[in-house]
């Protein structure tokens, strides 16, 4: 029976771990913390938003869903302004088939760690060093690091020409609430009906948004997003300590910079039952290599944060890590048995990276820049025709299918046309008069997106 060793048990290391022990594997999963203790004494690692091929991925590994417990993240929907106060563009639509869910990251890992156990794998709870690295790869066919974007992840070169980012773009904050409803009555004027992804994206200040989220304890509550551009009105987090603080700055900035959706947010209240239900900090996007070594030389294989960091604006952190492990878990069972050496490693790595994470890490940046001119041109589009909407939506299930129509003038006017029947021109033109008209409201009347009423 072959042998790997598993460093860190957060999403993308607990379930390889568990679909091999469970297809002929002896797994080692190696991790600081116990199922409890990660289970009650540790944040959520973000909101770990799954779209439905991420969630296919994590069934076919033999990971039980959640669908019986939390509320589906059905829908998807944008509010853009260039400028706070400037409210321009809006559209949004059900996910259909591209549709998942946000489960808290502290219950998936608990759950998948007693199931390991079950199943026979080996939980080994220690704080792995560095120099404990080469006893652990001496006695395993093949060593995967899944200790995030920190721990371990230095052993992993940075790749310079991949990454684009040496700093961090956002400063980000993430709280969990109770009280906004989850039964679909939440925000009409989104997708009504929905239990969707709310985006606010703002040009001049950042992203704010909300996701229906699965809690630890079973309960569907609502988590909320912030990220900060440096220096600018969602850069407020800093001394933030408690709960009862990080709550108080969420709903101010919810209140003042989206009042559209304040009207089913007023009455949300803070989960002080669970003192880590909030989390601050940054994120450098960045991507890393796939073959590390041991201080004495020997090869590893990276995973999930490890390899790859994205920033949280488009949701697909958690995605990509369990889209990873099942590319590993197939090329795992494919070696039969062949060495887990640097060259298979790296093929490996390599084969992922082409396939999805390139083109998930370019849309999740694609997201943190000023939008260029054939971005704009598409999002015109989408507020003018529904269907184009509904397509933008789903490509969250699948990024690296954005391209080249989202950066490409001739390809976005393919794509327009293609999904619209229509002469390109004409339909990004009805959207410029709907914006034209927005403007004109909002400067009448202060406002343009539709609002929600009272939940």
């Amino acid at each position: 029976m072959r042998r790997i060793s598993v460093i860190g048990a957060g999403q993308a290391g607990t379930i390889l771990s568990m679909a091999l022990q469970a297809n002929g594997f002896q797994v080692d999963l190696y991790t600081d913390k116990t199922a409890e203790e990660i289970l009650h004494e540790t944040s959520p690692t973000g909101t770990a938003a799954l779209f439905h091929r991420s969630v296919a991925t994590e069934l076919r590994l033999g990971c039980p869903g959640y669908d019986d417990k939390g509320v589906p993240m059905d829908a998807l929907h944008v509010c853009f302004s260039p400028k706070i106060g400037q409210e321009l563009v809006h559209f949004g639509s059900a996910l259909g088939d591209a549709a998942g869910g946000a489960v808290d990251v502290r219950r998936k890992s608990y759950d998948r760690m007693v199931r390991l156990a079950e199943l026979g794998g080996n939980i080994v709870v220690t704080s792995v060093q560095p120099d404990d690295l080469d006893d652990i790869a001496a006695g395993s066919d093949l060593t995967v690091v899944s200790t995030g974007k920190y721990g371990l992840s230095s052993l992993f070169a940075r790749d310079a020409r991949r990454s684009v980012y040496d700093t961090p773009q956002r400063n980000l904050a993430m709280v969990l609430v109770r009280g906004i409803p989850t039964d679909g009555t939440a925000f009409p004027n989104r997708v009504e009906g929905s239990t969707g992804v709310c985006f606010n994206l703002f040009g001049d200040a950042g992203e704010i948004f909300w996701v229906p989220f699965l809690h630890k304890s079973g309960e569907n509550v609502w988590c909320l997003v912030f990220e900060a551009k440096p220096g600018g009105p969602f850069d407020c987090w800093a001394d933030v300590t408690t709960v009862e603080q990080a709550f108080a700055t969420a709903s101010r900035l919810a209140r003042d910079y989206a009042p559209w959706d304040w009207p089913s947010m007023r009455n949300m209240e803070p989960m002080l039952d669970d003192p880590h239900s909030w989390l601050k900090g940054r994120v450098t996007p960045s991507v890393r290599s796939g073959l590390g070594t041991t201080p004495g030389g020997r090869p590893m294989m990276s995973l999930g944060d490890t390899s790859v960091a994205y920033d949280p604006v488009a949701g697909q952190g958690a995605g990509s890590g369990i889209r990873q492990a099942g590319h590993y878990f197939d090329a795992l069972l494919a070696r039969g048995d062949g060495p887990f050496d640097a060259e298979w490693i790296t093929r490996t790595f390599e084969g992922v990276y082409e396939e999805h994470i390139a083109g998930t890490y370019r849309f999740t940046n694609l997201l943190l820049e000023p939008l260029g001119k054939t971005p704009q041109r598409v999002l015109t589009a989408c507020f003018a025709d529904q269907r184009l909407a509904t397509r933008f939506a789903q490509v969250f299930d699948a990024p690296p299918t954005a391209f080249p129509w989202l950066t490409e003038r001739a390809a976005a006017d393919r794509w327009i046309g293609e999904h619209t029947g229509r002469r390109p021109g004409a339909v990004v033109a009805a959207g410029t008069a709907k914006i034209l008209a927005g403007q004109v409201r909002n400067t009448l009347r202060g406002s343009h997106f539709p609002r929600a009423v009272s939940a």
